[in-house]
C-alpha cells in the first residue's frame, strides 16, 4: 500500500522577514554586549595604567631603578588587558557603524599604542644604563654606547607602530571618561617616538663623532643673552673642543675680540634676502653671526672666522647659553672658579650675565672670567662627577627652550640631525602635524641691557574665514629703572647709540611656510615695515626703542593656507628672563 507524503509547509515572506530580523537583532545585541563589555574592560585597564605610567616616569628620572621592573610588569598587564578587550574582530565590525564608529576606532587604536609602549618601547629602554651618559676618567665608552643600537632600534620600531596607530586618532572622538587617561598615555607615546627615531638614526654616527676614527674638533659658542641675538646672544666666548677615542679636551679658547671684525665685506657671501632682513653686519662682525634663526649659517660663519684666525679644521659647531649652563649645574652641583667665585644653578645666570661686569669693568678681565667658568664647567662634565639622569634632564630642558644647537660639517652626521630642534628653532617646513611661527630678537644697543628686558609672545589664530590668519604679538619691556641704570658700569649701559638706559631692538617675525605677510602694528598703529622671505617663510622686520620702564606692543599678521595644521607652535629667541608664550584660537561669531 502506497503511503501519502505530507505536503511541505512553506514559510511565508512575512515569517522569513521576522525570523531574519530576529536573527539580526540577536547578532546586534550580542555585538553590542561584546563591545560594551570590552569597552568597560578597556576603560578600567587604561585608567589603571595612568598612575603606573606616572610612577614609571619618576623611576626613569631617578638613578635608583630597583622598582622599575615591577612597575613595567604591572603596566604590561593593564595594557595587554585593554588591547585584548578592544582589539577584536567584533570591535572592528562595530567601528563601521555610523556615529559611534569613530569613537570605537579611537579607543581601539589607542589601546594598540599603549600596548606597544608597554611591551616594545619601555622594556627596551629599561636596560639602558644612564651612567653611559657621563664619561669615565675624561672619556666616553664608545664601545658601550655603540651597543645601545640594538635596544634603541627595537624601541624605535615599537614607537613607530604606536605612532602609526595614533596617526588617525582624534581624542575628541573618545568618550569623556577616557579622554583624560588616553591623553596622558598617548602623550607619552608622542613624546618618546620622535626622540627614539632620532636616537636610532644618530647612534651609528656616534663613534665617528667621538673621534674613534681620528680626532674631531668642535667649536663651542657660548651665547651671551645679556646682549640678545636671534638664537640667544652674542657668541662672546668660543672654545675649541677635541674628541679623540671618546676623550674630551679643551684645545683653544677665544673671545670675539680675537677675530677680524668691522670688515669691509662679509667673511662669507650672504643671501641678499638675509641682508635685507639682518644687514650684512652678520658677516662682518663675529658678534652678529648668531643673529638669524638659521643655525647652519651661524655655524658656517663660525667655521670661517675660526679657520681664518687659528687655521685648525672644524668638524662641527655647538651652541649653548648661560641659562642652559645653570640647568647643568643642577646635575654637577656647585663649581668653584679660579677667582674663588662659586657658581650654583640658582646664581650662575646673575653672576655670568650681570655681576661680572660690575666686578670687572675691563673687557679683557671679563674674558678671563668667562674662560675660567668655561674650563671649570667643562672639567666638571668631563670628570663624570655628576648625576646622569638630572644631567640628561637639564639638556632636554635646554633643547626644549632652544638654548642648545648643533651643526656637523659631516653630511652623514648632519643628516641624522635633520629636522631636530638642535638644527635650529624653526622646522625646515611646516607639515600636516604642525604650523610654526617665530619671533627673533636682536639687540641694537651694543651694551648688556638685554638682561633687564622682559618679553611675552602670543599668536592669535583666526580660522573664521576660508583662509586662516596668524597674528604674532610681542610685548617688549625695558624693566630698567633710573636708579639701577645710574649704577651700571659704562660697558653694560654704554649709550653709544641711545640715551643711557634706553634699549634699541630689532625683531624679525616669521610666518608659516608659504604664508603671506598682511600688515604690522606697533602700539595699535599700523606701520610700514621691511619684509622679505627667509627659510621658505615670509618675514617682517620691526625696530623699536624702549626708554627705561617703558613697554611696546608689536604685532605682525600673516595669511596662511586652508590646509594648515590645527596644531600651531610659536618659537622665539631664548632670553635671560622667562618668556611667556601662548597660542590663542580666535572665537568665531555665532
Amino acid at each position: 500500500m502506497k503511503m501519502s507524503r505530507k505536503p511541505t509547509r512553506r514559510l511565508r515572506p512575512r515569517s522569513i522577514a521576522w525570523i531574519s530580523l530576529g536573527a539580526l537583532s540577536a547578532v546586534l545585541v550580542a555585538l553590542a554586549a561584546a563591545v560594551a563589555i570590552g569597552g568597560f574592560v578597556a576603560q578600567k585597564e587604561l585608567r589603571a595604567a595612568v598612575p603606573v605610567v606616572s610612577k614609571m616616569q619618576d623611576q626613569f628620572d631617578s638613578d635608583d631603578r630597583s622598582d622599575l621592573a615591577a612597575s613595567m610588569t604591572e603596566l604590561q598587564g593593564h595594557a595587554a588587558a585593554a588591547r585584548g578587550a578592544a582589539d577584536t574582530p567584533l570591535w572592528w565590525i562595530a567601528e563601521q557603524a555610523p556615529f559611534i564608529g569613530p569613537s570605537l576606532h579611537a579607543v581601539r587604536e589607542s589601546t594598540v599604542a599603549v600596548d606597544e609602549l608597554a611591551h616594545g618601547v619601555l622594556p627596551a629602554l629599561i636596560d639602558v644604563d644612564p651612567a653611559l651618559l657621563r664619561p669615565n676618567g675624561g672619556a666616553f665608552d664608545i664601545a658601550a654606547i655603540s651597543q645601545l643600537a640594538g635596544p634603541v632600534s627595537e624601541a624605535a620600531a615599537s614607537g613607530e607602530r604606536a605612532a602609526d596607530a595614533l596617526s588617525g586618532v582624534d581624542l575628541r572622538d573618545t568618550p569623556g571618561a577616557l579622554r583624560g587617561p588616553l591623553s596622558q598615555l598617548t602623550g607619552a607615546v608622542g613624546a618618546l617616538q620622535p626622540a627614539l627615531s632620532r636616537a636610532n638614526a644618530l647612534l651609528p654616527q656616534v663613534p665617528s663623532m667621538m673621534g674613534r676614527n681620528g680626532p674631531k674638533n668642535y667649536l663651542l659658542l657660548v651665547q651671551n643673552n645679556a646682549e640678545a641675538r636671534g638664537t640667544g646672544g652674542i657668541p662672546a666666548s668660543v672654545v675649541e673642543l677635541r674628541l679623540e677615542n671618546g676623550k674630551m679636551d679643551i684645545v683653544q679658547q677665544a673671545s670675539s675680540s680675537d677675530f677680524a671684525n668691522e670688515r669691509a665685506t662679509p667673511i662669507l657671501p650672504l643671501d641678499p634676502q638675509v641682508v635685507t632682513l639682518y644687514d650684512d653686519k652678520i658677516g662682518r662682525w663675529s658678534q652678529d653671526m648668531t643673529s638669524t634663526p638659521d643655525f647652519t649659517l651661524s655655524a658656517n660663519l663660525a667655521q670661517a672666522y675660526w679657520t681664518e684666525r687659528f687655521g685648525t679644521p672644524v668638524d662641527g659647531v655647538i651652541s649653548i647659553d648661560p641659562v642652559a649652563l645653570s640647568y647643568i649645574l643642577k646635575a654637577t652641583g656647585p663649581i668653584t672658579l679660579a677667582t674663588g667665585d662659586k657658581l650654583t644653578s640658582s646664581d650662575a645666570v646673575k653672576i655670568l650675565l650681570s655681576d661680572v661686569y660690575a666686578r670687572y669693568p675691563d673687557n679683557k678681565n671679563q674674558d678671563l672670567f668667562f674662560a675660567s667658568a668655561a674650563v671649570e664647567i667643562f672639567d666638571a662634565i668631563s670628570s663624570g662627577d655628576f648625576a646622569p639622569v638630572p644631567f640628561a634632564a637639564a639638556i632636554v630642558q635646554a633643547v626644549d627652550e632652544n638654548r642648545v644647537y648643533f651643526h656637523s660639517f659631516d653630511e652623514a652626521t648632519e643628516a641624522a640631525f635633520d629636522g631636530s630642534r638642535l638644527s635650529g628653532p624653526l622646522p625646515a617646513s611646516d607639515d600636516a602635524q604642525k604650523t610654526t611661527v617665530g619671533v627673533f630678537v636682536n639687540d641694537l644697543t651694543e651694551a648688556k641691557l638685554s638682561y633687564y628686558t622682559n618679553m611675552s609672545t602670543e599668536v592669535l589664530v583666526d580660522r573664521c574665514s576660508a583662509v586662516p590668519t596668524y597674528t604674532t604679538i610681542v610685548t617688549f619691556e625695558n624693566g630698567l629703572d633710573e636708579e639701577t641704570s645710574n649704577g651700571l658700569v659704562r660697558y653694560v649701559n654704554a649709550g653709544a647709540h641711545y640715551p643711557k638706559g634706553t634699549i634699541g631692538t630689532d625683531l624679525q617675525f616669521y610666518g608659516p611656510t608659504g604664508a603671506t605677510f598682511v600688515n604690522a602694528v606697533i602700539d595699535g598703529v599700523d606701520v610700514a615695515i621691511t619684509t622679505g622671505e627667509h627659510l621658505g617663510r615670509p618675514v617682517g622686520r620691526m625696530w623699536v626703542v624702549n626708554p627705561p620702564q617703558t613697554v611696546h606692543t608689536l604685532a605682525v599678521k600673516f595669511e596662511g593656507h586652508p590646509g594648515d595644521s590645527d596644531d600651531v607652535a610659536l618659537v622665539h629667541t631664548p632670553m635671560v628672563n622667562p618668556v611667556t608664550s601662548t597660542v590663542v584660537e580666535v572665537p568665531c561669531g555665532n
